[in-house]
């Protein structure tokens, strides 16, 4: 190599090992990766930062760690849940609010992140959230309540609430949002309460609802015909719960719900709704008093029969419990043979192939032709063996 090529050789090297300037410094809002362990404090830091901005980009940071089930853990355990409570209640950013309900909606998803989420007061932030002036933050706060409730330990939180007085406000609420025009909250609202009356133990959640906050009457009035669907099946769905209770079901019946129930039992009607509202019907027709609202009814028990519908199973089952219930009322069993219960029903027993619907089949058959003491033999069972 002669002398020439040595000292383009020598440039090129001090050119590539040259002092370069430092790197451009980050904007003060910019929010990077952590790494492993180091993410999930870091992200702590920053929920709790003095910043808006890097507050509401950690809120959507957070979303992403708490996708996953190995993270969600993590993140709990590093204090997550308490900084993105306390940006629940910013009272300064909408949006903040926003994007706090909706990650805490993603935190309740698992029941560590639901349990923390009680533990940390956030049930009751997301209660105070429902009256919130944002329509937006509402909405998120409904769907993380109702994700939190799929556990039981949820509801009986929920129940605890306020000293009682949180279920009986989101019935409130739930009137107010129908009032209003807003179906889908409305709907939420109900659904939320209907998720809390499945805890394992109810009677004081549903204490809170029937004689607190008096749900009866107003459960019927959002079952008219001028309202939104979605309202008028959250609404049946919870009414059905409710009148697990004996006094409830006496309630439905004074109110004027049989009627309104009834309405919805027609192949017209879309399934879900109908399912429900037969089932709350199965549930009041226990009751002397739903057997003779469902009688008096014009055309009621027609409808029941009409959707006596194998290819809707639940609904189906749930059609054939009220008729075998209203059917224990002597004026009943004439106007179902005239409708055609009789054909429909031995079809449905004949060729049923899941043993819960040739069961439901078969007591409708028997209380339809009932006559007088002894009961004849449940069709399909065995013969009475005399000896």
């Amino acid at each position: 190599m002669d002398s020439q090529a040595r000292i383009q050789a020598n440039l090129r090297h001090i050119q590539a090992f040259e002092a370069k300037p430092n790197p451009k410094a980050l904007p003060e809002t910019a929010v990077t990766r952590g790494f492993e362990k180091v993410a999930f404090p870091k992200l702590v830091r920053e929920l709790t930062c003095d910043n808006a901005v890097v507050r509401k980009k950690s809120l959507l940071a957070a979303r992403e760690l708490l996708s996953s089930p190995v993270n969600h853990v993590q993140c709990v355990a590093a204090g997550a849940t308490p900084a993105i409570v306390a940006l629940l209640q910013d009272q300064t950013d909408d949006e903040t609010r926003y994007y706090a309900a909706g990650t805490l909606k993603l935190l309740a998803a698992k029941e560590v992140g639901a349990r923390d989420l009680a533990q940390h007061s956030g049930l009751d932030a997301l209660a105070a959230a429902l009256e919130d002036p944002s329509e937006g933050v509402r909405d998120e706060a409904y769907g993380a309540l109702i994700e939190a409730a799929r556990f039981d330990s949820t509801r009986r939180a929920l129940e605890a609430c306020g000293s009682g007085a949180v279920l009986p406000r989101l019935m409130e609420l739930a009137l107010l949002e129908a009032q209003g025009g807003a179906a889908g909250r409305a709907q939420q609202g109900l659904v939320l309460l209907f998720t809390c009356t499945q805890a394992r133990h109810n009677a004081g959640i549903l204490s809170q609802l029937v004689d607190v906050a008096q749900a009866i009457p107003h459960l019927a009035g959002l079952l008219k015909p001028e309202l939104p669907m979605p309202v008028r099946h959250a609404a049946a769905e919870l009414l059905g719960a409710l009148a697990t209770r004996e006094d409830a079901k006496i309630q439905a019946v004074q109110v004027g719900a049989v009627p309104l129930l009834l309405l919805a039992a027609s192949p017209s009607v879309p399934v879900p709704f109908a399912t429900s509202a037969v089932a709350a019907l199965g549930a009041i027709t226990i009751r002397r008093e739903g057997k003779y609202a469902a009688l008096e009814s014009p055309g009621g028990l027609a409808g029941l029969v009409s959707v006596l519908d194998p290819c809707h199973e639940q609904l189906c089952i749930n059609a054939m419990t009220a008729v075998s219930n209203v059917a224990e009322a002597p004026e009943a069993r004439a106007i179902l043979v005239a409708s055609g219960a009789g054909p429909k029903l031995q079809h449905i027993f004949e060729t049923a192939t899941v043993e819960v619907v040739k069961r439901a089949a078969a007591q409708a058959i028997r209380q339809c032709r009932f006559k007088h003491l002894p009961y004849e033999v449940l069709p399909g069972a065995p013969p009475i063996n005399e000896e």
